[in-house]
């Protein structure tokens, strides 16, 4: 029992002692003030007591002569529009919030409300017509810490209908990012969205995009896929065609534009120039037109490629009207550019787009299946034969008269012709021959003629070139159809007359080989024969004329 009492005495004394603590407290922070202001400077408001003027060398007293009054009252102002504001601030409200006491940096009520802008008792009439002005009024108080918080889509105090700070985030409420990303007050702008008649994005959507970036401190990559990250964002033109404004953050990263790449890393910003949401109004009346309207874009960086592509052939069709002329987005892409030629196969795969069938063939041919089925880097794809932004028209005069020596590019390559055990004689006979001495002719003259001779593809096929010996090739199984296609009168030993693209020799048509063996050997010597009779009958004369002198 004595123990019992013991304790009770001593948690007495303890409270005790807390009483006389706080009195003490109460009587420290008081008199500083009630020594400021006489007993004259005091009155009642709503029962509390409100001092006339504030030391502002003391904040702890200033911010108690706030509190005394603003946390205990029944007052209102009334502005000349008949509105009213209440002046009760709830402190277990502030004290929790972002700037209260319970902060890493806590502010008071003179950091906002300084007494040198008329906040002290009494204080200055407030000149607003109405709670609205009073609002932008007292929000721009906020820009002495925060004058460039982040990013916002919404109007400044300049328009005629502003959005303040303190309209998403409160006054004495104010609230944590973290608590934002959360989504805990997302209702705030669904609500204000609401009450004003502006759309918004689906309430759903939008705690995702504010966690995505779209109140960053600028306008930088996740500020753009904060909105164009999200799934299901599409645009629909008047004509009804859509456009996913998705963009895989992951492939823009990847692509050859994205920061993953060491050569050139690109921001949204440095192709879309100026762009803030709300974005101006699409006027593009189908999808067509808006691609169009952007491609253009690529010339900033690209302008050398670009004007290459003004005298080609999409570029002619496409000044002339057609609309599905090939532009730079057609074969690169926009946000998921890749390298255009890893792997090699892209590069024809990128044409079949477009010309699918011409694909198809290509696909079926040696080289195709070479390319396709079997990674080989030495087969030409569509640019090594049309050019890349420069590409020509296949069907005109010039091209045809030329195409021997893009074939020669390869076939007469020494020694890329020896990794696949294929003759380079290829070119040189074909030159050599009628056909080709005749289109080297025109080539000289004016290659802008047309010539009937034929060519490698006329023989070989343009897209769908076989192996020689391939009996689907119509080469050597069926020559004589193939000569009757330019020389339709010929008749079945009409091909003997070819000698092939293989120089004559004893393995290939020797008869011929030692017909020109044999005049590579009469005929220097009937020349040298013939020479030398010349000169002796020459000399023979010289010296009978000068002999007889």
């Amino acid at each position: 029992m004595e123990r019992l009492q013991r304790t009770y005495r001593h948690l007495f004394g303890v409270i005790g002692v807390a009483v006389i603590v706080v009195g003490l407290l109460g009587l420290f922070l008081l008199s500083p003030l009630q020594a400021l202001a006489g007993p004259a400077d005091l009155e009642l408001m709503g029962g509390t007591a409100v001092l006339q003027q504030v030391d502002e060398s003391n904040p702890l007293a200033a911010d108690l002569a706030c509190t005394l009054c603003h946390s205990d009252s029944d007052q209102e102002i009334e502005f000349p529009s008949g509105e009213t504001l209440s002046v009760m601030i709830d402190l277990g409200v502030l004290a929790t919030s972002v700037h209260g006491s319970g902060a890493e940096n806590p502010l008071i009520c003179t950091d906002c409300h300084q007494t040198v802008n008329d906040y002290s008792f009494p204080h200055t009439p407030s000149g607003a017509e109405n709670l609205r002005d009073y609002q932008v009024e007292r929000a721009a108080t906020c820009e002495r810490c925060h004058q460039q918080p982040h990013i916002t889509s919404h109007s400044g105090i300049e328009a005629a209908s502003p959005v303040t700070c303190t309209d998403c985030h409160g006054s004495h409420h104010v609230q944590t990012v973290d608590t934002w990303q959360a989504g805990d007050l997302t209702d705030t702008c669904v609500n204000c969205h609401a009450a004003s008649g502006v759309d918004l994005t689906d309430p759903d959507r939008l705690t995702p995009l504010i966690r995505s970036g779209l109140f960053t401190d600028e306008v930088d990559n996740d500020y753009c896929l904060s909105c164009h990250s999200q799934p299901d964002f599409t645009l629909t033109f008047p004509n009804g065609d859509t456009k996913s404004l998705t963009v895989d953050a992951d492939a823009f990263h990847n692509s050859v534009h994205g920061v993953n790449n060491p050569w050139n890393p690109l921001n949204c910003t440095d192709c879309h120039q100026n762009y803030t949401f709300p974005h101006e109004p699409v006027t593009s009346q189908s999808l067509r037109e808006y691609n169009l309207d952007r491609y253009t874009l690529c010339i900033r960086c690209h302008e050398q490629q670009y004007e290459k592509t003004l005298d080609s052939t999409h570029g002619v069709a496409l000044e002339a009207g057609n609309w599905d002329a090939a532009v730079c987005t057609d074969c690169h892409g926009n946000h998921d550019t890749p390298p255009p030629d890893e792997p090699r196969q892209r590069i024809s795969h990128t044409c079949q787009k477009c010309h699918s069938e011409i694909f198809d063939e290509y696909a079926e041919s040696i080289h195709g299946t070479a390319l396709l089925e079997e990674s080989n880097p030495d087969v030409p794809t569509c640019i090594d034969c049309h050019g890349v932004h420069n590409i020509n028209d296949p069907t005109t005069a010039l091209f045809r008269v030329r195409s021997p020596e893009l074939c020669a590019n390869c076939h007469a390559d020494d020694e890329l012709m020896a990794k696949y055990d294929i003759s380079t004689d290829v070119f040189d006979t074909y030159v050599a021959d009628f056909h080709g001495t005749t289109v080297t002719l025109f080539e000289h003259q004016d290659p802008n003629v047309e010539t009937n001779k034929a060519v490698c593809y006329d023989c070989h096929g343009v897209h769908n070139i076989k192996a020689p010996d391939d009996p689907d090739a119509g080469i050597k199984a069926n020559l004589l159809v193939t000569c009757q296609q330019c020389h339709p009168n010929a008749s079945e030993n009409f091909p003997d007359s070819w000698t092939s693209h293989f120089k004559p020799s004893l393995e290939h048509n020797p008869l011929v080989y030692l017909i020109n063996l044999f005049y590579q050997i009469v005929i220097p010597t009937t020349v040298v024969f013939l020479s030398f009779l010349v000169l002796t009958d020459v000399y023979r004369k010289i010296r009978m004329r000068f002999g007889a002198k």
